[in-house]
C-alpha cells in the first residue's frame, strides 16, 4: 500500500466551525534517528468534542497522543520536530512547565493504575500536591471528580477502602476521576477499555459521553466500532501519517481515501 499517495491534511468543513483546542504543524517524531514515528501530522482538535484516533498497530496513533502532554519526554533520545500548540501556545517552548501542563492536560493509561492506597486519598493526591490543604474542599473535589467520572455511587462509602480492591472497570473510572480532580481543561485517553470486559467498557463509554460537556476528549481505540460509538471526530492514521480527519459518520460512512476505505472494511489491519 502507498500511503503518501493518499495522505491529506484533511479535516472537515464542519471543523471550520469548531473552536480548536489542540494543533499540530509538520510534527515529526522520532524515537532514534534511524526511527521516525510520526511524518508530517497537521491536525486541528476541537474544543469539548471527542475525538478518536485509529490505525493498525504501529500507526503513531499513541505516540501522537502523548505528545500533547509531552509524555514521550520520559524517553530517552527522542527527537521532535514542529509544532504543537495547545489553546494557542506551543507546548515544546522552554518557558513552558511539564506540571503546569500535565494539570491541564490529563491522561488516561490503557492499563488502570491506581496509586496502593485508599479511594479518597487517589482522588485528593493531585489537588494536594498542586497546594490544596483545605479538607473540605479536598472532600468537595474528591466528590466532583468521582460523579463525573461515573464512579459516586458505588464507592461513596468506601472512599477509605484501598483502591486495588476496586474492579478492573472501577479503577479504570477512578483513574479518570483521578485526572479530573487536577481541573483539567483536556484529557487524553490511550485504549481505555482494551482491557475490560463489555459492561466496564460500556460504563467508560458513557463516561465519555458525558464528560465532552465540559472537556475536550481525545482518545486512542483500536476497536473501530468504539470510535465510531464515541467520538465526534475520528483521525485515521498509518505508518506515522495522517491519512484523513474529519467527522466520524462522515469517516466511516463515505471516506475521502481509499486507504481509510479498506481500513475499516477489514480489509487490512
Amino acid at each position: 500500500i502507498n500511503v503518501s499517495d493518499s495522505i491529506t491534511s484533511s479535516g472537515s468543513n464542519l471543523l471550520e466551525k469548531e473552536k480548536i483546542v489542540i494543533e499540530t504543524r509538520k510534527l515529526d517524531f522520532y524515537y532514534t534517528p534511524e526511527k521516525k514515528t510520526l511524518s508530517g501530522v497537521n491536525i486541528g482538535i476541537p474544543d469539548k468534542k471527542v475525538t478518536a484516533f485509529i490505525g493498525p498497530s504501529g500507526c503513531g496513533k499513541s505516540t501522537l497522543l502523548r505528545s500533547f502532554n509531552r509524555m514521550n519526554d520520559l524517553i530517552p533520545g527522542i527527537k521532535i520536530e514542529g509544532e504543537i500548540l495547545i489553546q494557542g501556545k506551543d507546548i515544546m517552548h522552554p518557558s513552558v512547565r511539564l506540571e503546569d501542563l500535565r494539570k491541564k492536560v490529563g491522561m488516561v493509561f490503557q492499563k488502570s493504575n491506581p496509586f496502593p492506597m485508599s479511594i479518597y486519598e487517589n482522588v485528593s493526591f493531585g489537588p494536594k500536591v498542586n497546594g490544596e490543604t483545605k479538607n473540605s474542599e479536598l472532600e468537595q473535589i474528591v466528590e466532583n471528580a468521582l460523579v463525573q467520572a461515573d464512579l459516586w455511587k458505588e464507592v461513596k462509602d468506601r472512599l477509605h477502602e484501598s483502591a486495588l480492591d476496586l474492579s478492573g472497570g472501577q479503577q479504570q473510572r477512578l483513574c479518570i476521576a483521578r485526572a479530573l480532580a487536577n481541573k483539567p481543561d483536556i484529557i487524553l485517553m490511550d485504549e481505555p477499555a482494551s482491557a475490560l470486559d463489555p459492561i466496564s467498557t460500556g460504563k467508560i463509554e458513557e463516561t465519555i459521553e458525558e464528560l465532552k460537556k465540559n472537556y475536550t476528549v481525545v482518545i486512542v481505540t483500536h476497536n473501530m466500532q468504539q470510535a465510531a460509538r464515541v467520538s465526534d471526530y475520528t483521525a485515521f492514521m498509518m505508518t506515522g501519517e495522517l491519512v484523513e480527519f474529519n467527522d466520524t459518520r462522515t469517516l466511516f460512512t463515505k471516506p475521502d481515501k481509499k486507504l481509510t476505505e479498506e481500513y475499516i472494511t477489514g480489509r487490512f489491519g
